[in-house]
């Protein structure tokens, strides 16, 4: 059976100087190729990358965000200051699973997030792709 938003073209995109997401309290999982990713960018080793931004939980690797009312630790003045090392459930944000199990949830989602039901139609395989490409 079809899902909801196989059915209903989805919008988003995201908008300029919002970064609303990098400042909810939540948990970034960070799998074995976004550690070596993140830590590229950054220009450090992966044992470093760990030591100074992640923590363990339930045996993976994660970065807390918002605990204490601070934003990701890498969010800069003008955005993600890792863009182009971020973990995948960054770059798969909103189209996370909790974020589309409903219409009801996406328009909940969409009060938060200024980037929902904007911009272009975002094609189904995208949609997958990001359903496949993050899992927690």
């Amino acid at each position: 059976m079809p899902k909801w938003w196989e059915k209903e073209p989805l919008r988003f995109e995201c908008q300029p100087d919002c970064f609303k997401c990098c400042l909810k309290p939540g948990i970034i999982y960070f799998d074995p190729e976004d550690i070596w990713k993140a830590a590229d960018y950054l220009g450090i080793s992966p044992s470093e990358l760990k030591k100074t931004f992640l923590t363990r939980d339930d045996g993976k690797w994660v970065l807390e965000v918002g605990g204490d009312g601070a934003p990701c630790s890498f969010l800069t003045d003008t955005g993600c200051g890792i863009h182009d090392g971020k973990p995948k459930q960054c770059q798969s944000y909103p189209f996370w699973r909790e974020n589309i199990d409903s219409k009801s949830m996406w328009k909940l989602v969409g009060g938060f997030c200024p980037g929902i039901d904007v911009g272009p139609m975002i094609e189904i395989g995208t949609i997958k792709s990001f359903l496949q490409k993050f899992r927690h």
